[in-house]
């Protein structure tokens, strides 16, 4: 320490030295004015630090020309100290900003907050990707093409499950509609309308959405949603046989037409609406309401309740088996790539020589020349018998080129 004390004052600094030492602290007075104002959020006279930092290194020279140097040094050093610091701070302060305004957010939205178990469960979803990459490697990602699709298939939401039930039920006629779970088709007539939350449009219900806009060093955005309500007042169904009324208490909008949307204040805010006369389709349950009156709405044993317009299903009817096979084609490739990618190949002698994968966890890895003796030793426990290679070891298969 002593020894780096000595290097700084050990040199007498001459009047040209300060003098750009000074005017080079001009520039340091740049980076620490944009640092407290930008980061720490100071207010302050723009031209405070343009006269102090060079004032410092000039008094330093009045008082002791050894001090000289250690000042500038410190000037210097202390861009990146505060720098980082700031932005740790900023950081921090940005983070409760956020909390606070998604706060305002929950309580003007009456959004219940997120379950603690949700919580706790991403995060050990994450820890055991982590864990599951450390052990198993590049396998870790092939699991993914299995355990993605099993949990889609297990727990499925309100969508899946009405996109799943429609193709397999046929669209009953209001009139003759049975009691349990059912999928009618018709015009919406409203009861009483709503205001959407965008332009204060008529509606029968809306769906409205707030989404975080994020940009990146390369300015794509990227969208994270802190707020998904749907509101629906009571509406009439009706088609050519009659009409039913409609309870939509936790109905799910599907593919319904974006009405508005725009961004302002870092933010995006978009409305879907349903509205009059629009012809659409519903799955759910039909059972009996007040006064025994007919009424559509949740299924309790199924879970699944939403709404779609009558052409978007249809179109998705019509282009669903391909989009199946695309899936189970893509699914297929990319496992094929995958096993391709971490079996052993190597070409000996004009042959193509296909190992079986080592999927043992924490195997040592043979490289350099313990790889070219084995591969030595495969050859020799073969025998070649009118250009063709006959290996003799369990677990290895050989694809001969012609040798000509």
């Amino acid at each position: 320490m002593n020894e780096f004390i000595a290097f700084f004052t050990r040199h007498n600094v001459s009047n040209a030295s300060i003098g750009f030492m000074m005017l080079a602290g001009c520039f340091i007075a740049i980076f620490h004015t944009v640092i407290l104002s930008a980061l720490f959020r100071l207010n302050f006279r723009g031209w405070l630090f343009f006269v102090v930092d060079p004032l410092l290194i000039l008094l330093a020279g009045i008082l002791n020309r050894q001090l000289v140097f250690p000042v500038f040094f410190l000037l210097f050093i202390s861009v990146f100290v505060l720098g980082i610091t700031g932005m740790i701070y900023a950081g921090f302060i940005k983070s409760k900003e956020e909390k606070k305004k998604r706060e305002q957010l929950r309580r003007r939205y009456r959004i219940a907050p997120k379950p603690l178990w949700k919580n706790i469960g991403g995060f050990i979803v994450v820890a055991l990707f982590f864990v599951s990459f450390y052990y198993l490697g590049f396998y870790s990602v092939l699991l993914l093409f299995i355990i993605v699709p099993v949990l889609s298939a297990i727990l499925p939401g309100n969508r899946n499950k009405f996109l799943k039930y429609q193709g397999t039920l046929p669209t009953s006629k209001i009139r003759s509609v049975a009691m349990g779970l059912a999928e009618i088709e018709g015009s919406l007539e409203c009861i009483e309308p709503m205001l959407s939350p965008i332009n204060n449009k008529q509606c029968i219900g809306y769906r409205y959405r707030i989404e975080d806009i994020s940009t990146n060093k390369d300015g794509d955005k990227s969208y994270t949603t802190i707020l998904d309500e749907t509101m629906c007042n009571p509406f009439y169904i009706s088609d050519e046989t009659g009409k039913i009324r409609v309870h939509p208490d936790k109905m799910e909008f599907v593919y319904v037409a974006e009405d508005e949307m725009y961004s302002s204040g870092g933010k995006r805010y978009t409305q879907f609406l349903i509205k009059e006369n629009d012809k659409m389709l519903l799955l759910g349950n039909c059972g009996l309401g007040e006064n025994n009156e007919p009424v559509f709405e949740y299924e309790e044993i199924k879970k699944v309740f939403a709404i779609a317009p009558s052409d978007k299903i249809t179109h998705y009817n019509t282009f669903k088996p391909l989009l199946n096979s695309f899936l189970i084609f893509t699914c297929a490739f990319a496992l094929m790539v995958s096993l391709i990618l971490v079996t052993p190949m190597y070409i000996k002698d004009g042959q193509l020589i296909i190992e079986t994968p080592d999927f043992e966890l924490n195997s040592n890895a043979v490289t350099g020349d313990e790889s070219t003796e084995e591969v030595l030793d495969v050859q020799n426990e073969g025998d070649v018998e009118d250009g063709h290679f006959q290996p003799h070891l369990e677990g290895q298969s050989v694809i001969r080129d012609s040798i000509n």
